[in-house]
């Protein structure tokens, strides 16, 4: 599909009509960037449904009837299951988990999957069939509050209430202050080399003792130290943008640096001085994650 061939394009938004979610923004102000300069009709589908297959039944006979071109859907849990079904039921090609969506050098919209565990990211094209559907992680792409102004005018469909039959009944409140860190500017990472579900705890109070956020690679989720998939930062979890990263005993696997690249300053520590994560770090350093993490501590404390 060629940039030229989009006419319509349609946004998925999983909040309520006053309300849009995040990550609708986002996904709206980078198409509307990278669609400038084509006549483009923007429509806001809006659903409240709760269940990704109750949401699918409701929004299908919407994108049958406005018959966009391309359907791009955030890749919250909710949108990662209604997508495929989507996809299956429109007859049509998905591109899930996308790390970018541009314009390629033929004029072509290819859309950026990160594929072998991260390790490459593949160009996906959907040339055909209609609606082409993308999903993209919340986070990937930015917004300011002048864009949110900008789009608010956006046509916006909404699919009926009564529509959604099942409903959530009871919502569980997580307190857990490092929980939500796509917003953090200064965020401590902790990997497989931080050792220790002990070193875990340390590097949340430096966290929270410096009014930072602590993010996680998934080997640390695994081995149950503390952390949830909230905290987790890579293709698979979050993508973070703070002014200052700074990783403890992390490898630097492709899967992982996908989400810390628009970070404006990495520092990783590692005792391996052969780290793939010191390629794409600002700055270094060759020592023990846990000893690191100890000598900070002891710094704030004399403060």
């Amino acid at each position: 599909m060629k940039k030229s061939d989009i006419k319509k394009v349609m946004v998925y938004d999983q909040g309520p009509a006053d309300q849009p979610h995040p990550a609708f923004w986002q996904n709206m102000a980078h198409l509307q960037k990278l669609l400038l300069g084509e006549t483009v009709e923007f429509i806001r589908l809006c659903c409240p449904c709760e269940n990704p297959q109750q949401a699918v039944l409701s929004i299908e006979p919407v994108i049958k009837e406005e018959k966009p071109d391309l359907l791009v859907i955030p890749a919250t849990p909710l949108g990662e299951e209604a997508a495929p079904s989507l996809g299956i039921r429109l007859n049509t090609g998905v591109a899930a988990h996308c790390a970018d969506i541009v314009i390629n050098g033929q004029g072509r919209i290819a859309y950026m999957v990160p594929a072998f565990g991260g390790k490459v990211i593949g160009e996906i094209f959907i040339p055909g069939s209609r609606p082409a559907i993308a999903t993209v992680k919340p986070g990937v792409f930015p917004y300011t509050e002048k864009d949110t102004a900008a789009y608010r005018d956006i046509l916006c469909t909404c699919v009926p209430e009564d529509r959604c039959s099942v409903r959530i009944t009871d919502i569980k409140e997580i307190h857990n202050q490092q929980s939500s860190i796509e917003k953090a500017r200064l965020i401590f990472c902790g990997g497989f080399g931080t050792g220790s579900a002990e070193n875990w705890k340390k590097l949340e109070d430096l966290a929270q003792r410096t009014g930072g956020g602590a993010g996680c690679t998934r080997p640390v989720v695994d081995m149950g130290w503390g952390p949830d998939e909230y905290q987790m930062i890579g293709t698979s979890g979050k993508t973070v943008r703070p002014k200052v990263y700074i990783g403890f005993g992390i490898s630097g696997a492709a899967h992982h640096l996908c989400g810390i690249k628009d970070a404006d300053i990495i520092i990783s520590i590692n005792n391996d001085k052969d780290a793939e994560v010191f390629m794409a770090s600002d700055y270094i350093a060759a020592l023990d994650a846990g000893e690191m993490i100890d000598c900070l501590a002891e710094k704030l404390q004399q403060r």
